[in-house]
């Protein structure tokens, strides 16, 4: 139930141009976004992503990909993002604490939060970063996550965990972030 920086990693699912397009609450959702990935930067978390059939549904939004690894993005045509080549990767990364944001919630997300919580990773999902179409799908998603073991969680509760202390040297910078 702690989220240490040693052990965490951000997990992106799918927010590219066309699904982003049709998504509620979406500018909520980019700046948020953008706002936990900045934390969670200072903090130099490994962030992994995936992309949903890039042909047909575009790549990773523009204000996004600065954070990303381009090593460390992943097509996949299957609505988990827990595939092969990411579960290979968590291996060899070792970490098994996972922030998970994206689209569509009830969806890719669920899926993905679903399947790493079953191959013993504590799943962290900031009810601010994640959406689907309809706010009663991502309501849904939540519930579903959370019976399933996963931490609903908000930015700020990300970020000051991975903090600690008022003491640690990214305080300052974490303070002006969420300001």
């Amino acid at each position: 139930m702690f989220l240490n920086r040693e052990d965490a990693l951000v997990f992106v699912v799918d927010i590219q141009e066309k699904l982003f397009n049709v998504m509620n609450r979406k500018k909520d959702l980019l700046e948020s976004t953008v706002k936990l990935l900045k934390g969670c930067q200072i903090f130099d978390l490994p962030i992994i992503t995936t992309e949903q059939y890039p042909q047909g549904l575009g790549s990773t939004l523009p204000q996004i990909k600065p954070f990303l690894d381009k090593e460390k993005t992943f097509s996949k045509v299957s609505f988990s993002g827990y595939i092969p080549e990411i579960k290979e990767y968590l291996k060899t990364i070792g970490r098994k604490s996972i922030i998970l944001l994206g689209i569509e919630a009830h969806i890719c997300v669920w899926q993905t939060c679903r399947d790493l919580l079953q191959n013993g990773y504590q799943v962290f999902v900031p009810t601010e970063c994640i959406s689907s179409r309809s706010p009663i799908h991502a309501h849904n998603a939540l519930e579903l996550m959370k019976n399933a073991g996963a931490y609903i969680v908000n930015i700020e509760t990300i970020l000051f965990d991975l903090l600690k202390t008022a003491s640690a040297s990214e305080f300052k910078a974490i303070s002006q972030l969420i300001k």
